[in-house]
């Protein structure tokens, strides 16, 4: 007998299947939500050993390559605190640690030195906070080198300023504890630091501690009263009688009212005491927004010759053929304090380069230490192949490091034919543009009398290699927009908004000279090649405030820009093919000067307004726009460039 009737079977419903499946997935929804919403807490008793440990137990096993350069203040501190983080909001850094980053990063923006940086550990945070710290170890090391790098801001800005009756007793904490955790120590407002008068040493390692603090450097007295010719072209110079002293003019400083050390757009302001309009003396009159102040005669020697070279060509041979030389293999990023068997390798060649001597070690001991004489020999290093001199041996100073000697030899050869095509003298007057290495010399008699940064164009639009001459300054240029640049850059704005194009002096030129507004019509006919486009002088103008004028059939010329902040780059190839100027007004100062009273004063004055003039040289100023990968410099050091534009065929070369 069988127990299963299919007569007797009842259909089961599906209801309570589909109600305990709407119930996991709400359960499983509002879980998910809430871990959304739920921020992962940072346990503080874990954080505590590590902090211990390197502070306290073993210093030797601090973790990262960047050392501790207080080690007893920051001890002191997290002391007082038990040992808790400082500058974490749980996983994230809190709101004190990022306003302390954007202090730190603003106090060391644009300062030649590179020690700034590393003292600070700016090149270790950029490396480090990309992604939020997951792990405890990593947390622990940031807020150890935050606080490091707040007590060296303190001691650079703060405490120097302070007279020994007012300096506060040692072992006071730069941090302190509220109801919402622990935040810095006020800094002293504004308008007390004005009333201070400056104490202590004024210069940290090469930066000006006034220009960060925001007060207001002593400035001279200059005096200035002439007349200036505004006629069109200059035939004869305006008479003009100096009164002032330039040997006062040592003393003549950049200023910036915001307390930055530089201007809004990345340029400096200078303040000049001394007569106003009306006669009056001893009121402090701006200058323009763009001067550059007083041009000062370098003086230092040129080189650049092709004997030079040669020797440099049989040293490199040499080692080459010695089998001394090793490519340092991959690992992780070198800076000073380091400890790993890649110095010690890192160390042999810079020896076997010159850039390193057994007399910089400071009496170090430690072969694989990254102590301060294996820094200096790394900087050393990076400016003479055109890197960012912080001292950190990253990818890019790896890359250049492993430049093997048989590829720097090739390098060098090339560069003697590049040297050979030109005049064994190049003249008594000259400008020398090195396009690789973004750089522009002006020569007198053999000694450097100017140098700057340079923009020139990028891969597409390569500045050529020409030799030409200055035939005249133009200030406040018109620039006539060329072919390429009108039909696929400003055009398209021109239709978009052409009354924004016409307040930045964009107007349609007919071919009677006339100049017409930007009508669909005339735009129509300027992209049909019928009429041109040019933008009148003024502080808008692409040229800027100053061209030079040098005939070629590659119509380049060089000139201002209003992009200041392409300066301050390691690689400056972002132009069409002309050549941007970082100092534009101190070159028309030196072209000038022997055609009369031609000095900033004058200068800044034309620099103003719309008006264009334009000042032909009467002596001849050679202008050599050469292509450089390799040269030796007037203290005998080897420099190398990338090769930006691949002319030498090297791949190890390239970017």
């Amino acid at each position: 007998m069988s127990y299963f009737n299919p007569e007797l079977r009842k259909r089961k419903s599906i209801l309570p299947l589909l109600t305990l499946g709407t119930l996991c997935v709400s359960i499983l929804y509002y879980a998910f939500a809430a871990n959304q919403e739920t921020v992962p807490v940072l346990p503080e008793n874990a954080v505590r050993p590590h902090l211990v440990h390197w502070l306290e137990e073993n210093p030797d096993a601090w973790p990262a390559q960047d050392p501790i350069f207080n080690p007893a203040a920051v001890r002191r501190i997290y002391q007082r605190t038990d040992y808790r983080l400082l500058w974490f909001d749980n996983y994230n850094l809190s709101e004190s640690a990022n306003d302390l980053l954007k202090q730190l990063t603003a106090a060391s923006s644009g300062n030649p030195s590179s020690m700034v940086d590393y003292r600070y550990h700016l090149g270790y945070f950029d490396r480090t906070l990309r992604d939020t710290p997951q792990r405890l170890q990593m947390a622990a090391v940031l807020d150890i080198l935050l606080t490091d790098a707040f007590v060296s801001y303190a001691q650079d800005t703060q405490l120097d300023r302070l007279s020994p009756k007012s300096r506060p007793r040692r072992g006071i904490t730069p941090v302190f504890r509220d109801d919402q955790g622990f935040r810095m120590v006020a800094l002293i407002q504004p308008s007390q630091r004005e009333t201070n008068e400056h104490r202590g040493r004024k210069h940290f390692r090469g930066y000006n501690r006034a220009r960060i603090i925001g007060s207001t450097p002593r400035s001279r007295h200059y005096s200035r009263d002439y007349e200036t010719d505004r006629d069109r072209n200059y035939s004869s110079s305006s008479s003009a009688n100096r009164s002032y002293n330039r040997s006062r003019h040592s003393s003549y400083r950049d200023n910036n009212v915001n307390g930055s050390g530089a201007g809004s757009n990345g340029s400096r302001v200078y303040y000049n005491q001394g007569r106003n309009a009306n006669g009056r003396g001893g009121e402090a009159v701006p200058r323009t927004e763009n001067s550059e102040g007083p041009y000062f005669e370098e003086n230092k020697p040129y080189g650049s010759d092709a004997y030079a070279l040669r020797n440099e060509l049989e040293r490199l041979r040499k080692i080459s053929a010695s089998g001394r030389w090793r490519p340092i293999p991959p690992g992780p990023v070198m800076t000073m304090g380091a400890r790993h068997p890649h110095v010690s390798h890192l160390r042999d060649m810079l020896s076997l380069y010159g850039d390193y001597s057994s007399r910089y070690s400071y009496g170090g001991v430690d072969p694989n230490r990254f102590d301060r004489g294996l820094h200096e020999a790394v900087l050393r290093f990076q400016k003479r192949h055109g890197l960012k001199p912080d001292g950190i041996v990253g990818r890019g100073t790896r890359k250049r490091l492993n430049l093997s000697p048989t590829a720097r030899a090739k390098i060098v050869e090339m560069n003697i034919l590049r040297r050979e095509e030109l005049p064994a003298n190049l003249g008594e007057r000259f400008i020398q543009v090195n396009i690789p290495a973004y750089r522009l010399q002006y020569v007198e008699n053999n000694q450097v009398k100017l140098a700057m940064n340079v923009v020139v164009g990028k891969k597409k639009h390569a500045t050529p290699e020409i030799t030409t001459r200055v035939s005249k300054v133009v200030f406040n240029p018109t620039w006539t927009v060329p072919r390429s640049i009108l039909v696929n850059e400003i055009l398209p704005k021109a239709r978009k908004n052409p009354t924004g194009m016409e307040n930045m002096g964009y107007r349609v030129v007919s071919g009677r000279g006339e100049y017409l507004p930007l009508t669909s019509q005339n735009l129509s006919a300027a992209g049909a090649g019928s009429y041109l486009m040019r933008q009148m002088g003024g502080e808008e103008n692409m040229l800027g405030r100053v061209k030079f004028e040098i005939p070629n059939k590659h119509d380049v010329y060089l000139h201002d820009t209003r992009a200041r902040k392409l300066f301050s780059l390691t690689d400056r190839d972002y132009s069409h093919g002309c050549i941007r100027l970082e100092k534009p007004r101190h070159l028309a100062e030196a072209l000038l000067r022997p055609q009369g009273e031609w000095d900033h004063w004058r200068i800044d004055k034309l620099t103003v307004g719309e008006e264009t003039t334009e000042v032909d040289l009467r002596q001849l100023v050679k202008v050599y726009i050469t292509y450089w990968t390799a040269w030796v410099d007037g203290q005998g050091r080897l420099n190398f460039r990338p090769d930006i534009y691949d002319k030498d065929g090297l791949s190890d070369n390239q970017f």
